[in-house]
């Protein structure tokens, strides 16, 4: 038991040092606005930007990491502190952990240029393999209108309620944010998730309040379990398999290249006793 919890302490460490030592490395020359300190860690809006881009992050997640970080850093001080730091199994992990990805980051920048999908290999993968893009569960494509306010909401529902033409519902995108997506059972909140993929077929549901505001659903289409997924729905999941595939021969043939080129001695004469 003591020496699992040393593993994982050692562990949790190994992962602190290359986290605080990319962080400290950025910061050099960082004049960025300061959201969090301790002791002599620091944490700005760059390194903020670094671990988590800008792009579609939320305040939460943002007051969600600062607390982490904070947390982290008490931590590693303390570990600092009491001489882990200095324990050659954790040096030895810290090494290999930052060798690995200096080869990664070589092998990604030098396969990039040589792999390229088009489109007809993505609908050639999809149409060979059609059978495994099944729905596994229901779902639905809809357009979900988030506002928070409960008149805002009714309106919402008011308009969508008339008789279906593209006006109201171009005046609807115009006048509120509103996503269009398709859900997947058990992806929404219960509330919403209940009134979606109940027996009762309705295709305006709400408005249903939460803690983020009043929800509006307006269902486009319904997809049952074991459907036909459509290229448009499984072409980034294909592309990335391709990707994947292609990456892995280019690299191969990349590891070759540079073997003829370098000088390797194995002995194989050695044999374990």
């Amino acid at each position: 038991m003591l020496k699992s919890n040393f593993n994982n302490m050692k562990s949790c460490l190994l992962f602190l040092l290359i986290i605080f030592g990319l962080s400290c490395s950025s910061r050099e020359k960082d004049n960025s606005l300061v959201l969090a300190r301790v002791n002599n860690q620091v944490l700005t809006v760059n390194s903020l930007n670094e671990f988590l881009p800008p792009e579609n992050r939320t305040d939460e997640q943002v007051r969600g990491f600062i607390r982490g970080w904070v947390d982290n850093s008490v931590l590693y001080d303390a570990a600092i502190g009491a001489g882990f730091h200095r324990d050659k199994k954790i040096i030895e992990e810290k090494n290999s952990y930052f060798k690995k990805r200096v080869i990664a980051a070589y092998l990604q920048t030098s396969s990039l240029a040589k792999t390229k999908i088009t489109n007809k290999q993505v609908r050639d993968y999809y149409d060979n393999h059609i059978e495994s893009f099944r729905r596994l569960s229901s779902a639905a494509t809809v357009n979900h209108f988030l506002v928070d306010n409960i008149s805002d909401a009714r309106l919402i529902v008011s308009k969508l309620s008339q008789k279906k033409t593209a006006k109201p519902i171009a005046e609807l995108f115009s006048m509120f944010d509103v996503e269009t997506k398709t859900v997947k059972r058990g992806m929404l909140i219960k509330e919403l998730d209940g009134a979606l993929f109940n027996k009762r077929i309705k295709s305006v549901i709400g408005p249903i309040q939460s803690a983020r505001g009043y929800h509006v659903i307006n269902v486009l289409k319904r997809h049952k379990i074991g459907s036909q997924l459509g290229l448009e729905n499984v072409y980034d999941d294909i592309y990335q398999r391709l990707l994947a595939q292609h990456r892995a021969g280019v690299s191969s043939d990349i590891l070759d290249s540079l073997k003829v080129k370098s000088k390797i001695f194995i002995n194989t004469n050695y044999k374990q006793k």
